[in-house]
């Protein structure tokens, strides 16, 4: 049965930013600790009642920039050797962002994807929505 192994780094994104997260703890008593805090750039929405097409490309580009600057951090950590494991839950468009920009090596770390927002979810609750997934994918 898998779990959320010592070590396993975390990535919690949304649209607004993300969370870096490694658990500390062991498998059977995960203990989350915060390793990064990543806000996301704020595409400026022009006010009008119906969204313009360049307003949804402006989402687009802001989406795929903030994708961008998550994997950079992490490539910095692997190179380093850290973030064996990664565990991805972002938002869809965000993690499939995310997704399109990893590289074989980290592509080869990643333990689990989930198109989940977690950012606002206490870290007991990033655990067990975690360890759920993963006995799932089991």
């Amino acid at each position: 049965m898998p779990r959320l192994h010592r070590g396993t780094w975390i990535v919690v994104a949304c649209s607004e930013g993300a969370m870096i997260l490694e658990n500390a703890g062991c498998v059977r008593n995960p203990d989350l600790r915060l390793i990064d805090r990543m806000d996301a750039p704020a595409p400026r929405v022009p006010e009008t009642r119906r969204p313009l097409p360049e307003v949804t490309d402006r989402g687009r580009l802001a989406t795929s920039a903030f994708a961008a600057q998550v994997v950079s951090r992490l490539a910095r950590e692997a190179a380093r050797g850290g973030a064996q494991r990664l565990v991805l839950a972002a938002s869809p468009p965000l993690l499939g962002a995310i997704r399109d920009r990893l590289d074989e090596d980290l592509r080869a770390r990643v333990v689990l994807t989930l198109p989940k927002t977690l950012t606002r979810q206490p870290l007991g609750k990033i655990v067990a929505v975690v360890n759920e997934a993963l006995d799932r994918a089991a």
